[in-house]
């Protein structure tokens, strides 16, 4: 194909008018998706950053969970893709509907192109997006934002297969996407699918050269997020990947593959996108049976190639279900870093839609074979999610305006119980939906600038939070948990249930039961000389709270903190954050030291004094700098080769 005609155009329009006519319409119902990591993970990823930058504030810093720990750095928040504007413009339940709408047509719209190039008829090639946007993986993935975003370009690494400059903007998007490990996991799909046997061990390297080439670009180009992620994943807790427990989980098993066909092939106690969805990867039977045709109609080594690459991504699906995946889990190094094998089932997706597009390309019934897979595959993503009102996403609920009250100025400590003892968890009812958010499950506390202890969903947490984290909610009931508040600068603790323990008050019930400490809390204590050199770099004993004094802290925006006090004799700061790479202090010296696991402290002058800190990690200026100067020089070229071509 060497252009797109008007009638591609008028399929790539009525594409998109599609995507937002669903997504939109669900928006002006009134209704929204909210089910499973969109709701305690994702809304808090998106709607933090949007809230620092309409505050004038760049999204560095998350003060709000795990004690405080890099925003931006974790990745999954994409707080530089381009297609988190809409977050930044509208409210969370419209700029989700938008996001949705775009990251599906975007999706199509790259497969549509990258078919039509690879020299499929025009109906093939629909059929072949369309398998691949609305097949099991696309509509299982819907809750997960960065998932939706990174594979909407592996398309555009076949697109742009033997073009370095547009393969490497393709990458560095998918990267800022916000899931790494499918970006990489998606270009290695796309070179092998992308090789022709006729191009020897010569044409090979070229291309493997080209494509290095594209990669180190990408990495430049991404530098701003690439350069902070790789210090935060040094010192996070998987920073050396993950053990085999937890990357095996959720593995295929034999008979989950049967997955892979079509939901009315499926057992139905294993088919449901929201909650089986690590596993819900099918093609459909009409899009499955135009792949079959794509098979026999490929030559013999291209089949064979496209027989040995399903049967590979098969094996790793399996996991940990049988000898051989699981050897293939311990052999191969990258897959470390691989959380569950059912995640894999994407690689699948460009197979299903080469072949596909293979099977229907040339053939007269080629249209009624896309109008059926349209309607095949629509009627199996109809109702696969929940929906709720989409007032949920501004319904803060009680137990914010109780921890606040309860806490004040300081954070709250959930207690492991009322993290998983969510009620009606699995139900559609809008009044299941409401108080399932209101509960501030995993990170969604962070919206309402609640500030907490703990913590669930996060990757990449610092490890010595994580540790911490742990330890606080490893304590053998609330009482011993509540000797360790006031070091934590925790004011209220929740519970699914009351507690009566010595050390809480309780203050009431409000989904969660509140409990404040009898002692005081503070972010900020003065020590004097023994007991503060005393103080443990670990969290092995709680010191005791008469022998401290609180001292007030100011604090000016996320990451910017001022803690002051006067004494008769010289002493120990202790400070309840956890000063990380990135934060600077003033006066520089002395050096903070560790103290009680996740915290630091330090010796202060006789007299009045004061230290004033603020996070401004190297790592990010030297990422901010690495992609504007790739973005300069990138400019640059190309104002130089139009100049060429006037002259």
């Amino acid at each position: 194909m060497s252009g797109l005609s008007r009638r591609d155009f008028g399929v790539l329009a009525a594409g998109a008018a599609l995507a937002g006519a669903l997504f939109g319409g669900l928006r002006l119902a009134g209704r929204t998706f909210y089910w499973g990591d969109l709701l305690y993970i994702h809304f808090a990823w998106r709607a933090l950053p949007a809230q620092l930058a309409q505050a004038g504030a760049l999204p560095l810093w998350n003060p709000y969970d795990y004690l405080g720990m890099p925003l931006a750095a974790q990745m999954q928040c994409a707080a530089w893709h381009p297609l988190t504007a809409p977050f930044h413009l509208f409210g969370f339940a419209s700029a989700l509907a938008v996001y949705h709408a775009l990251s599906y047509a975007l999706t199509a719209a790259l497969w549509l192109l990258a078919l039509r190039r690879g020299g499929f008829s025009r109906s093939a090639a629909a059929a072949g997006a369309v398998a691949a946007a609305l097949g099991g993986v696309a509509v299982s993935r819907l809750p997960f934002l960065n998932h939706l975003g990174a594979l909407a370009f592996l398309p555009a690494f076949l697109l742009f297969a033997d073009a370095p400059l547009p393969l490497a903007l393709s990458l560095a998007l998918s990267f800022l996407a916000g899931y790494p490990t499918m970006t990489a996991g998606g270009a290695l799909a796309a070179f092998l699918l992308s090789v022709r046997r006729a191009e020897g061990f010569a044409g090979l390297a070229a291309r493997a050269g080209r494509w290095a080439a594209a990669a180190a670009l990408a990495a430049a180009l991404a530098g701003v997020l690439l350069v902070p992620a790789l210090e935060l994943a040094r010192g996070s807790k998987r920073g050396a990947g993950l053990s085999s427990e937890e990357a095996l989980t959720w593995s295929f098993t034999p008979r989950d593959l049967v997955q892979l066909s079509a939901p009315p092939l499926i057992p139905p106690a294993d088919y449901d996108p929201a909650v089986w969805w690590w596993k819900t990867a099918y093609a459909g039977l009409v899009p499955g049976a135009a792949a079959l045709l794509g098979l026999t109609a490929a030559g013999p080594a291209a089949a064979a190639g496209a027989l040995v690459y399903g049967a590979g991504t098969a094996l790793l699906l399996l996991g940990g279900t049988n000898p051989v995946s699981r050897g293939l889990w311990a052999a191969l190094p990258p897959l470390r870093y691989v959380r569950y094998p059912g995640n894999l089932s994407y690689l699948l997706v460009p197979l299903l839609a080469l072949l596909c597009a293979r099977g229907l390309s040339g053939r007269r019934w080629a249209p009624w074979a896309l109008a059926a897979a349209l309607a095949e595959l629509a009627v199996y993503a109809a109702g696969a999610h929940p929906t709720a009102p989409a007032a949920l996403w501004t319904d803060a609920g009680p137990v914010v305006a109780a921890a606040r009250a309860a806490a004040g100025p300081h954070r709250v400590l959930m207690s492991p119980k009322a993290l998983h003892a969510q009620r009606a968890v699995g139900s559609d009812s809008d009044q299941a939906a409401l108080d399932l958010k209101r509960r501030l499950y995993g990170l969604s506390n962070a919206p309402y600038r609640v500030e907490s202890v703990t913590g669930f969903g996060e990757p990449l947490v610092p490890a010595r939070q994580y540790a911490f984290l742990d330890f606080i909610q490893s304590r053998s009931g609330a009482a011993e948990a509540a000797r360790w508040m006031p070091w934590a600068d925790a004011g209220a603790l929740l519970t699914p249930g009351p507690v009566s323990a010595p050390g809480l008050t309780p203050r009431g019930a409000a989904l969660w039961d509140v409990s404040t400490p009898v002692a005081p809390v503070a972010r900020a204590w003065w020590f004097p000389p023994a007991a503060g050199a005393a103080l443990p770099a670990d969290s092995a004993q709680p010191p005791d709270p008469a022998a401290a004094r609180p001292l007030s802290v100011a604090r000016s925006g996320p990451g910017r903190l001022e803690a002051a006090g006067a004494a008769e004799e010289a002493g120990w700061l202790y400070l309840a954050e956890p000063l990380g790479p990135g934060w600077r202090a003033w006066p520089p010296r002395p050096a903070f030291e560790p103290a009680l696991g996740a915290f630091v402290k330090r010796p202060v002058p006789a007299g009045p004094w004061r230290v004033v800190l603020r996070y401004d990690p190297l790592s990010f200026r030297l990422g901010l700098s690495l992609t504007l100067v790739t973005l300069a020089a990138l400019g640059l070229w190309s104002a130089r080769g139009l100049l060429a071509e006037a002259a």
